[in-house]
């Protein structure tokens, strides 16, 4: 996942071909239609947040009483502080692992390097909710792991159901995001003080803690900061393992309201307000870090070649333990989610080849909602991943390929979504839906849902195309220029066909993005316009784990399949 907000170079000087009205009405529509997307399901939130009715009912008069009765109620601070908690717990074990993932992997001696580098990364590519139902499988009271190692210890050293053990089933996303975040800054550290340390005589524990390490702060924070986020923000995994327990977070607590009670979602309004405020900050906080990073920077001019450091006697003890970890906190979930969806039951003590079926994928296809859940997720992909290519481009040739007056605000615009909540987009989208008299129709259709989608993952696209599209020179523009060609032309004709590559790259995270995207669509999702995340979660609350294991199987098969298309036609390799 890229981190870089920077404004566009320079637009070099133009003798010729200067803009005319068609680039300009052009490069007007697209930051207007990228403001409005972005900001339009956050303004009614606010102001929902601020009136003393819901917005479909008239009269409605300014007040602070939502805020004041949400500072009344017991309940949000106890998601606050349950919130706080889980990100804490999240966050450290998170970087933790993940850092030193990272450096064993890119900076020492590591046996079977290669290999561990793609076991890391390929959580990003698995469903949340399907592989939450593998860590229940196999390490709930009752599941496989679970029940060995009670058998072994005399009773069970964790509990998923309680808050740490929330944080616990986050390692399956947050560690990876940290891998590649360290990964990518060690491949940008110069070496030379590493190898200068390891010249002097010190050892590969001391240089990796007094030096490696604290080159690495910037990257480490940031981390801390999105694993943060992501807490804060997360819906799905506290409300299926916390819900039974009666732990609410921030997210499920603004879900219960809003569903539980109509009446107080000029409540929600106030709680979602403050929440994307929260976020906001952390955002800015992250910038903060990351501009920071200069202060960090090793040595000018050209890096040396990287420089492992050896290991030792410690090289199999610790391949062993990394490895350890991944059958731990990646393997066995996945194999439990596959287990659960080809058994009648999977539990310990009952042989799971004699309790083989084919059953629960049956019933996914024969069932109209389910099988409408896997058809609806698809054209949401693969639609809205073409209509998010497109605009994203255009809006990536404007902010950084244009003389746009306004061009040095799309960039951080562009990449706000990564701090918009899912739940407070689909708050902010059904709003629209139902003030907007001639959008209202779309509320109860899968192209609602797509448009919330595709504006809670923008960033993720406009990250693929953003660094490509920097690494083109602007010679290029500006020989086309001079020779007359339009901005429109110029673009079409020489920047479009060289970032080839990036878009097609930018489709396929858009795709896998928006199949596994759910939290926006809990507030739009109606008969007849179901996608697989919000399925899965009803069809989970309702006791239905088998259905719920073959959708995340089929899940995971579909993503598998596009990123395998990806590289095999474009070279395309998924990037965090």
């Amino acid at each position: 996942m890229t981190s870089s907000t920077s404004v566009s170079p320079s637009v070099p000087a133009l003798r010729r071909g200067g803009e005319g009205g068609a680039d300009r009405l052009v490069q007007w529509g697209t930051w207007l239609l990228v403001i409005v997307l972005i900001f339009g399901p956050i303004v009614p939130v606010v102001y929902a947040g601020f009136v003393d009715r819901p917005l479909y009912e008239s009269g409605g008069i300014l007040t602070l009483g939502n805020f004041a009765a949400l500072a009344e109620d017991p309940a949000f601070w106890a998601a606050l502080r349950n919130t706080a908690l889980f990100a804490l717990f999240a966050a450290v074990p998170g970087v933790v692992i993940g850092a030193g993932l990272a450096v064993l992997v890119g900076r020492t001696d590591l046996p079977l390097r290669r290999a561990l580098s793609v076991v890391m990364v390929a959580p990003l590519l698995f469903p949340g909710l399907g592989v939450t139902l593998g860590w229940v499988t196999m390490y709930s009271p009752s599941g496989f792991v679970s029940s060995w190692a009670a058998g072994q210890l005399g009773s069970t050293p964790w509990n998923l159901y309680s808050i740490p053990g929330m944080a616990l089933v986050t390692l399956e996303k947050t560690v990876p995001l940290v891998y590649l975040m360290v990964r990518a800054r060690l491949s940008a550290l110069d070496t030379s003080i590493e190898s200068a340390a390891l010249t002097a005589g010190a050892g590969p524990a001391r240089v990796l803690w007094t030096v490696t390490l604290p080159m690495l702060r910037p990257a480490l924070l940031t981390a801390a900061i999105l694993i943060v986020m992501i807490a804060f923000e997360t819906l799905g995994l506290p409300l299926i393992l916390g819900g039974p327990v009666d732990i609410d977070t921030l997210s499920t607590y603004l879900y219960r309201t809003w569903t539980s009670d109509p009446e107080r979602q000029g409540t929600v309004s106030a709680a979602a307000s403050g929440l994307l405020l929260l976020v906001t900050l952390l955002l800015w906080l992250r910038t903060r870090v990351e501009g920071d990073g200069g202060r960090y920077t090793t040595a000018a001019g050209k890096p040396s070649a990287a420089r492992s450091l050896h290991l030792r006697a410690l090289r199999w003890p610790l391949v062993l333990l990394v490895w350890c970890y991944a059958l731990v906190a990646i393997v066995l979930p996945v194999v439990g989610l596959v287990m659960t969806s080809i058994t009648n039951i999977f539990a310990p003590g009952v042989s799971p080849w004699s309790m083989l079926t084919s059953r629960h994928f049956e019933t996914v296809f024969s069932n109209a909602a389910l099988l409408r859940s896997i058809t609806n997720s698809l054209l949401i992909g693969v639609v809205g991943a073409v209509l998010a290519t497109a605009g994203l481009t255009l809006a990536a040739l404007v902010a950084h390929r244009s003389r746009f007056r306004l061009r040095a605000s799309l960039p951080p615009v562009l990449f706000y979504p990564r701090a918009l909540p899912g739940i407070v987009v689909g708050v902010g989208t059904f709003w629209v839906f139902v003030l907007v008299a001639p959008l209202e129709p779309l509320r109860t259709t899968v192209w609602g849902i797509m448009l919330a989608f595709i504006v809670r993952n923008t960033a993720v696209g406009y990250a693929a195309i953003h660094s490509s599209l920097l690494a083109i020179s602007t010679e290029l523009d500006a020989a086309a220029r001079t020779s007359g060609a339009s901005w429109l032309r110029t673009c079409r004709d020489i920047v479009v066909p060289m970032l080839r590559p990036a878009l097609a790259g930018c489709f396929i995270l858009m795709f896998v993005s928006l199949l596994n995207d759910y939290d926006p669509a809990v507030f739009l999702v109606t008969t007849g316009n179901e996608v697989l995340g919000v399925t899965m979660l009803k069809q989970w609350a309702a006791g239905f784990t088998g259905p719920v294991a073959a959708l995340g199987v089929i899940q995971i098969a579909i993503t598998a399949l596009a990123v395998s298309i990806g590289r095999l036609a474009w070279g395309v390799r998924p990037r965090a």
